[in-house]
Protein backbone atom coordinates (compact mmCIF):
# COMPACT_ATOMS: atom_id res chain seq x y z
CA UNK A 1 0.00 0.00 0.00
CA UNK A 2 2.64 2.48 1.27
CA UNK A 3 5.05 1.82 -2.16
CA UNK A 4 1.49 2.09 -4.26
CA UNK A 5 0.98 5.17 -2.95
CA UNK A 6 4.30 6.63 -3.49
CA UNK A 7 4.46 5.41 -6.96
CA UNK A 8 1.11 8.06 -7.28
CA UNK A 9 2.64 10.86 -5.82
CA UNK A 10 6.26 10.67 -7.15
CA UNK A 11 4.72 11.89 -10.91
CA UNK A 12 2.54 14.63 -9.65
CA UNK A 13 5.75 16.09 -7.37
CA UNK A 14 7.72 16.17 -10.25
CA UNK A 15 5.20 17.44 -12.97
CA UNK A 16 4.45 20.38 -10.08
CA UNK A 17 8.49 21.06 -10.12
CA UNK A 18 8.68 21.42 -13.82
CA UNK A 19 5.51 24.10 -13.13
CA UNK A 20 7.60 26.28 -10.97
CA UNK A 21 9.97 27.79 -13.21
CA UNK A 22 6.91 28.40 -16.26
CA UNK A 23 4.87 29.94 -13.78
CA UNK A 24 8.26 32.01 -12.41
CA UNK A 25 8.57 33.36 -16.64
CA UNK A 26 5.33 34.18 -16.88
CA UNK A 27 5.36 36.63 -13.73
CA UNK A 28 8.29 37.91 -14.69
CA UNK A 29 7.55 38.65 -18.51
CA UNK A 30 4.11 40.24 -17.32
CA UNK A 31 5.60 42.68 -14.47
CA UNK A 32 6.26 45.67 -17.28
CA UNK A 33 2.72 45.91 -17.93
CA UNK A 34 2.32 48.39 -14.94
CA UNK A 35 5.36 50.34 -15.28
CA UNK A 36 4.14 50.94 -18.98
CA UNK A 37 1.05 52.13 -17.85
CA UNK A 38 2.54 54.80 -15.19
CA UNK A 39 4.45 55.92 -18.00
CA UNK A 40 1.09 56.07 -19.97
CA UNK A 41 -0.53 58.33 -17.63
CA UNK A 42 2.16 60.76 -17.30
CA UNK A 43 1.60 64.23 -18.79
CA UNK A 44 3.88 65.59 -21.46
CA UNK A 45 6.79 68.05 -20.91
CA UNK A 46 5.54 71.50 -21.95
CA UNK A 47 7.58 73.61 -24.75
CA UNK A 48 10.51 75.39 -23.27
CA UNK A 49 9.97 79.10 -23.11
CA UNK A 50 11.40 81.14 -26.21
CA UNK A 51 14.20 83.60 -25.72
CA UNK A 52 12.04 86.61 -27.00
CA UNK A 53 8.44 87.60 -25.70
CA UNK A 54 8.16 87.53 -29.76
CA UNK A 55 9.22 85.54 -32.54
CA UNK A 56 12.66 87.06 -34.23
CA UNK A 57 12.63 86.46 -37.90
CA UNK A 58 13.07 89.19 -41.18
CA UNK A 59 11.36 92.12 -40.94
CA UNK A 60 11.06 94.71 -43.42
CA UNK A 61 9.35 98.11 -43.04
CA UNK A 62 8.76 101.57 -44.34
CA UNK A 63 8.36 104.61 -42.01
CA UNK A 64 6.98 108.03 -42.21
CA UNK A 65 9.25 110.79 -40.90
CA UNK A 66 7.40 114.43 -39.92
CA UNK A 67 10.78 116.42 -39.74
CA UNK A 68 9.90 119.78 -37.21
CA UNK A 69 9.82 122.74 -39.94
CA UNK A 70 13.13 124.27 -39.58
CA UNK A 71 15.18 126.92 -41.37
CA UNK A 72 18.02 123.67 -43.00
CA UNK A 73 21.09 123.14 -43.30
CA UNK A 74 23.88 125.68 -43.89
CA UNK A 75 26.76 125.93 -46.68
CA UNK A 76 29.40 127.47 -44.76
CA UNK A 77 33.30 128.44 -45.85
CA UNK A 78 35.66 126.03 -45.10
CA UNK A 79 39.27 125.64 -44.67
CA UNK A 80 39.95 125.91 -48.41
CA UNK A 81 37.56 129.08 -49.20
CA UNK A 82 39.07 132.10 -50.80
CA UNK A 83 36.34 134.03 -50.03
CA UNK A 84 33.20 134.45 -48.32
CA UNK A 85 31.48 131.30 -48.83
CA UNK A 86 28.44 130.68 -46.56
CA UNK A 87 24.97 130.61 -47.10
CA UNK A 88 22.25 130.24 -43.82
CA UNK A 89 19.52 128.25 -43.85
CA UNK A 90 18.39 126.57 -47.50
CA UNK A 91 15.01 126.22 -46.98
CA UNK A 92 11.96 124.04 -45.07
CA UNK A 93 11.77 119.99 -43.96
CA UNK A 94 9.82 117.98 -46.00
CA UNK A 95 8.01 114.93 -44.38
CA UNK A 96 11.03 112.14 -44.78
CA UNK A 97 10.43 108.61 -46.21
CA UNK A 98 12.54 105.48 -45.25
CA UNK A 99 12.96 102.30 -44.97
CA UNK A 100 14.11 99.31 -42.68
CA UNK A 101 14.99 95.35 -43.24
CA UNK A 102 16.50 93.72 -39.96
CA UNK A 103 17.53 90.11 -39.54
CA UNK A 104 18.73 87.77 -36.61
CA UNK A 105 22.04 86.78 -37.31
CA UNK A 106 22.60 85.09 -33.74
CA UNK A 107 20.84 84.39 -30.52
CA UNK A 108 21.26 87.85 -29.50
CA UNK A 109 22.50 89.84 -32.43
CA UNK A 110 20.42 91.35 -35.34
CA UNK A 111 21.99 92.94 -38.15
CA UNK A 112 19.72 95.72 -40.12
CA UNK A 113 19.78 98.17 -42.65
CA UNK A 114 17.88 101.51 -42.28
CA UNK A 115 17.92 104.58 -45.12
CA UNK A 116 16.08 107.48 -45.74
CA UNK A 117 15.74 110.79 -48.08
CA UNK A 118 15.02 114.09 -46.78
CA UNK A 119 14.91 117.39 -48.99
CA UNK A 120 13.44 121.09 -48.81
CA UNK A 121 13.60 124.24 -50.68
CA UNK A 122 13.87 127.98 -49.66
CA UNK A 123 14.14 131.68 -50.99
CA UNK A 124 16.49 134.26 -49.24
CA UNK A 125 18.57 137.18 -50.58
CA UNK A 126 22.32 137.17 -50.95
CA UNK A 127 23.62 138.59 -47.14
CA UNK A 128 27.11 139.68 -49.53
CA UNK A 129 28.89 138.91 -52.49
CA UNK A 130 29.13 135.38 -51.84
CA UNK A 131 30.98 132.18 -53.54
CA UNK A 132 29.01 128.39 -53.80
CA UNK A 133 30.35 125.84 -55.54
CA UNK A 134 32.64 128.01 -57.46
CA UNK A 135 29.69 130.51 -59.08
CA UNK A 136 30.00 133.68 -57.57
CA UNK A 137 26.59 135.24 -56.56
CA UNK A 138 26.51 139.70 -56.00
CA UNK A 139 24.95 140.86 -52.62
CA UNK A 140 21.01 141.06 -52.91
CA UNK A 141 20.52 138.75 -55.27
CA UNK A 142 17.59 136.57 -55.18
CA UNK A 143 18.38 133.12 -54.96
CA UNK A 144 16.36 130.15 -54.50
CA UNK A 145 17.58 127.01 -52.88
CA UNK A 146 17.35 123.38 -52.37
CA UNK A 147 18.64 120.66 -51.11
CA UNK A 148 18.70 116.94 -50.48
CA UNK A 149 20.08 114.93 -47.87
CA UNK A 150 20.87 110.63 -48.49
CA UNK A 151 21.68 108.39 -45.82
CA UNK A 152 21.89 104.69 -45.17
CA UNK A 153 23.21 102.90 -41.79
CA UNK A 154 24.09 99.20 -41.33
CA UNK A 155 24.13 98.03 -37.75
CA UNK A 156 24.49 95.11 -35.57
CA UNK A 157 21.84 95.42 -32.35
CA UNK A 158 23.20 93.18 -29.84
CA UNK A 159 22.03 92.41 -26.69
CA UNK A 160 24.48 93.57 -23.88
CA UNK A 161 23.10 93.11 -19.82
CA UNK A 162 21.39 90.66 -18.39
CA UNK A 163 22.88 88.40 -20.74
CA UNK A 164 19.98 85.54 -19.45
CA UNK A 165 17.21 83.56 -21.49
CA UNK A 166 14.37 84.22 -21.41
CA UNK A 167 15.31 88.04 -21.89
CA UNK A 168 14.35 90.53 -19.29
CA UNK A 169 11.55 92.95 -19.34
CA UNK A 170 14.38 95.43 -18.59
CA UNK A 171 17.35 95.22 -21.21
CA UNK A 172 20.37 96.84 -22.99
CA UNK A 173 22.04 96.57 -26.03
CA UNK A 174 24.96 97.41 -27.93
CA UNK A 175 24.56 99.18 -31.09
CA UNK A 176 27.85 99.35 -34.02
CA UNK A 177 26.73 100.72 -37.35
CA UNK A 178 29.02 102.39 -39.98
CA UNK A 179 26.27 105.55 -41.72
CA UNK A 180 27.19 106.97 -45.03
CA UNK A 181 25.30 110.45 -45.96
CA UNK A 182 25.46 112.54 -48.92
CA UNK A 183 24.47 115.93 -48.76
CA UNK A 184 23.62 117.79 -52.02
CA UNK A 185 22.95 121.37 -52.43
CA UNK A 186 21.56 123.66 -55.46
CA UNK A 187 21.86 127.40 -55.22
CA UNK A 188 19.72 129.33 -58.12
CA UNK A 189 20.57 133.40 -58.71
CA UNK A 190 18.62 133.43 -62.38
CA UNK A 191 18.95 137.46 -62.17
CA UNK A 192 22.44 137.60 -60.94
CA UNK A 193 24.99 139.69 -63.36
CA UNK A 194 27.45 137.36 -62.34
CA UNK A 195 29.98 136.66 -64.71
CA UNK A 196 30.59 133.05 -63.45
CA UNK A 197 27.12 131.78 -64.11
CA UNK A 198 23.65 131.63 -62.16
CA UNK A 199 23.56 128.25 -60.34
CA UNK A 200 26.27 126.80 -58.04
CA UNK A 201 25.51 122.95 -57.28
CA UNK A 202 27.53 120.71 -55.31
CA UNK A 203 27.53 117.57 -52.67
CA UNK A 204 29.36 116.61 -49.90
CA UNK A 205 29.36 112.72 -48.67
CA UNK A 206 30.62 111.79 -45.18
CA UNK A 207 30.95 107.91 -44.21
CA UNK A 208 31.24 107.03 -40.74
CA UNK A 209 31.48 104.45 -37.87
CA UNK A 210 28.94 104.98 -34.95
CA UNK A 211 28.94 103.51 -31.17
CA UNK A 212 25.79 103.49 -29.34
CA UNK A 213 23.40 101.43 -26.80
CA UNK A 214 19.85 101.03 -26.40
CA UNK A 215 17.41 100.04 -23.45
CA UNK A 216 14.75 98.42 -24.26
CA UNK A 217 11.67 97.54 -21.46
CA UNK A 218 8.65 95.30 -22.22
CA UNK A 219 5.23 97.38 -21.29
CA UNK A 220 3.30 94.02 -22.42
CA UNK A 221 4.03 90.79 -24.30
CA UNK A 222 3.57 92.47 -27.64
CA UNK A 223 4.35 96.11 -26.61
CA UNK A 224 8.05 97.42 -26.36
CA UNK A 225 9.21 100.91 -25.41
CA UNK A 226 12.84 101.27 -26.97
CA UNK A 227 15.51 104.29 -26.50
CA UNK A 228 18.77 104.49 -28.40
CA UNK A 229 21.62 106.74 -29.31
CA UNK A 230 24.86 106.28 -31.29
CA UNK A 231 27.29 108.38 -33.06
CA UNK A 232 31.21 109.41 -33.79
CA UNK A 233 32.76 112.36 -34.53
CA UNK A 234 36.59 113.72 -35.22
CA UNK A 235 37.13 116.23 -33.20
CA UNK A 236 37.23 119.82 -35.98
CA UNK A 237 36.54 117.55 -39.16
CA UNK A 238 33.56 115.62 -39.45
CA UNK A 239 30.64 114.33 -36.63
CA UNK A 240 27.25 112.03 -37.11
CA UNK A 241 25.00 111.15 -34.35
CA UNK A 242 20.99 109.61 -34.07
CA UNK A 243 19.03 108.63 -31.87
CA UNK A 244 15.09 107.89 -31.28
CA UNK A 245 12.64 106.81 -28.52
CA UNK A 246 9.76 104.55 -29.77
CA UNK A 247 6.90 102.26 -28.87
CA UNK A 248 6.02 99.51 -31.07
CA UNK A 249 3.11 97.06 -31.00
CA UNK A 250 3.11 93.52 -32.27
CA UNK A 251 0.20 91.67 -33.99
CA UNK A 252 0.30 88.69 -35.77
CA UNK A 253 3.25 88.88 -38.37
CA UNK A 254 2.42 92.88 -38.40
CA UNK A 255 4.12 95.73 -36.49
CA UNK A 256 3.07 99.00 -35.87
CA UNK A 257 5.57 101.60 -34.15
CA UNK A 258 5.73 105.11 -33.38
CA UNK A 259 8.02 108.20 -31.61
CA UNK A 260 10.19 110.61 -32.43
CA UNK A 261 13.76 110.34 -33.78
CA UNK A 262 16.50 113.39 -34.56
CA UNK A 263 19.86 113.03 -36.90
CA UNK A 264 22.53 115.33 -36.54
CA UNK A 265 25.94 115.72 -38.89
CA UNK A 266 28.67 118.06 -40.00
CA UNK A 267 30.76 117.03 -43.50
CA UNK A 268 34.64 117.90 -42.85
CA UNK A 269 35.36 121.30 -43.07
CA UNK A 270 38.64 120.44 -45.10
CA UNK A 271 37.38 121.30 -48.88
CA UNK A 272 36.31 125.44 -49.38
CA UNK A 273 32.42 124.57 -48.22
CA UNK A 274 30.78 122.00 -45.65
CA UNK A 275 27.66 121.44 -44.43
CA UNK A 276 26.53 120.71 -41.09
CA UNK A 277 22.49 119.88 -40.21
CA UNK A 278 20.35 118.83 -37.62
CA UNK A 279 16.87 116.87 -38.17
CA UNK A 280 14.44 116.50 -35.87
CA UNK A 281 10.63 115.12 -35.77
CA UNK A 282 8.43 112.76 -35.10
CA UNK A 283 7.42 109.30 -37.67
CA UNK A 284 5.11 106.34 -37.60
CA UNK A 285 6.06 103.22 -39.55
CA UNK A 286 4.75 99.68 -39.98
CA UNK A 287 7.03 96.53 -40.23
CA UNK A 288 6.38 92.88 -41.97
CA UNK A 289 7.39 89.85 -40.26
CA UNK A 290 8.36 87.44 -42.34
CA UNK A 291 8.07 83.96 -41.25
Amino acid sequence: MILRSLNNRVPALCLSLMLVPCVGAAQTAAAPAPQATANAQQPAKAAPEPDYPDPRSLQIGLFYWQTVPGVGPDIRGGVAATGYSSIYGLGKDKPAEGAVITYPVTRTGTLGIEAFVDKGTGNQFAPKDTTIFGNSFVKNDSLSTQYQITTAKLYLDDLLYPHKFPVSKLRFKSLWAVRYLKAQATVDAPLSNSTTGTTGTGNRQLVLPEFGAAMEYALAKHVLFRVEASGFGIPKKSYIWDGAATVSYRRGQVTVEGGFKGLGFKTSPAKDEYIPFQIYGGFVGVRYNWK
